[in-house]
């Protein structure tokens, strides 16, 4: 087996997602490449994450677009039993600092995210 040759560096930091840009967690992700979403047991009928981010962490925060200018939101699947893990999107990038904000109140919840550089 051969050895690893990048070593790559990773942080999860824990987020809450509200319905207020205000009282979501800010997340710095200037120096990361990606990053997914790990959110526990919740009630996610037709919910979104929405990503909105910032040059400045004190910064005016605004919604996220992709090239084609659609939202670039996280769909949530359906409820189950179990937790489930979902891709940022790859528009956030861009950014140095973001926030997850819930669509809808069934989003409103605490996650982590896994952040990988």
């Amino acid at each position: 087996m051969s050895e690893i040759k990048i070593r790559r560096k990773n942080r999860s930091p824990s987020v809450t997602t509200t319905t207020s840009t205000t009282t979501c967690t800010t997340l710095r992700i200037d120096d990361m490449a990606g990053g997914v979403v790990s959110i526990g047991t919740i009630s996610t009928n037709a919910a979104t994450f929405q990503v909105w981010g910032a040059s400045d962490s004190a910064g005016t925060f605004v919604r996220l677009y992709d090239s084609a200018g659609a939202v670039a939101d996280i769909t949530l699947a359906p409820s189950t039993s179990a937790g489930s893990c979902y891709a940022l999107p790859d528009a956030a990038y861009g950014l140095p600092f973001v926030k997850l904000v819930s669509g809808t109140t069934n989003a409103n919840t605490t996650a982590t995210v896994m952040l990988k550089s």
